[in-house]
């Protein structure tokens, strides 16, 4: 029985083993790389946001600490916010944030409120993107961060805020600490920066109402460029803005202070639009010359100064035709286009 029991037993092992020769191979598939966006909100309590930077939820409120960046995003790697899938109605930056990067914020639908550091850089509006429509940005503190763009334009947090405040919504609301600052802040465009408010303001806890107020009535806006005499045509209308540009803007007239004119000192930016009701006038088919009042800030006796016009990039040095210490008078064929003025 015993030796029956051994052949049986013999005879299953190479009867499985015959079938195992004879399956075919199973290779395994490759598999496609997937990305997968992380679910920061069940594996991180604090998030590593950059060298030096970290973040964390509470209560409702996106909060930043450390000293450093927050970074850039795109429209490619916004998954790759640490916050991404967070629901948030408040940001807090900490006083050691230096830049606050492109998109960091972007289509948080529910986002309303930011209290930063006046010392804080902000990249641009794209950061702000697609969030509440009735934003409230509390700027604390009246010391800026100066940054200098070549070696003779400083650029400063504030006026990183000016230029996202010229080109955001109209309903954005600004909180800064006092009236200095206010004026300080408002006067770094012109026209200048609507619907910015000191702390004390009494509405300060209700955010509609100071949305539906203007705050302090402003002067009425008066182009400080115009067609020179002689080169008027009626219905047509000269609107010029003091800006706040962005730093690539700044490095082309850098480039020109650095290199071309290196005893001229950095003024203003403009944009300049020519209209008829709703026309906008691109170019004309001859030039035109214009007149611009120069700031009072900036007029001295026996002044020189230049006119550097930007056009879809590029550059073009326009000459001051006139003796006036009060204006500077050129000739461009553009109704539509950017400027700085430069002076020695």
């Amino acid at each position: 029985m015993r030796r029956m029991g051994r052949r049986i037993l013999s005879a299953a092992l190479a009867f499985a083993l015959c079938l195992t020769w004879a399956m075919p191979m199973k290779t395994e598939a490759k598999v496609p790389e997937v990305r997968h966006t992380p679910d920061w909100t069940k594996t991180s309590a604090v998030w590593q946001v950059s060298d030096g930077v970290t973040a964390y939820i509470k209560d409702g409120v996106l909060y930043f600490e450390g000293n450093g960046v927050i970074p850039d995003y795109t429209n490619d790697n916004l998954a790759d916010r640490p916050w991404h899938t967070s629901i948030f109605g408040t940001v807090v930056v900490g006083a050691g944030i230096t830049d606050i990067g492109t998109r960091a914020f972007a289509e948080f639908k529910n986002l309303r409120y930011f209290f930063i550091p006046s010392t804080t850089f902000v990249s641009n509006s794209t950061v702000f993107h697609k969030i509440d429509s009735k934003p409230v940005i509390r700027i604390q503190g009246s010391e800026e961060t100066t940054r200098m763009i070549g070696e003779k334009i400083p650029y400063t947090s504030l006026d990183s805020w000016a230029a996202v405040a010229q080109s955001t919504s109209y309903n954005t609301v600004y909180i800064v600490d006092n009236g200095t600052v206010k004026t300080y802040f408002r006067q770094k465009t012109y026209p200048n920066i609507e619907r910015v408010f000191s702390a004390d303001n009494p509405d300060i806890d209700q955010p509609t109402r100071l949305t539906e107020s203007d705050g302090e009535k402003l002067p009425p806006y008066q182009s400080p460029l115009r067609f020179a005499p002689g080169y008027e045509v009626p219905g047509q209308a000269v609107t010029t803005k003091m800006i706040q540009p962005g730093v690539e803007y700044l490095n082309v007239i850098a480039y020109y202070l650095n290199h071309v004119y290196p005893g001229y000192s950095y003024g203003n930016s403009y944009s300049n639009m020519v209209t008829t009701g709703d026309k906008i006038y691109e170019e004309f088919s001859e030039p035109r010359k214009y007149q611009l009042q120069i700031p009072a800030r900036l007029q001295s006796p026996g002044r020189e100064f230049k006119v550097i016009q930007l056009v879809d990039g590029q550059p073009a040095v326009l000459e001051d035709m006139d003796d006036s210490d009060t204006t500077i008078t050129f000739m461009s064929a553009r109704g539509t286009f950017s400027y700085s003025i430069i002076y020695k």
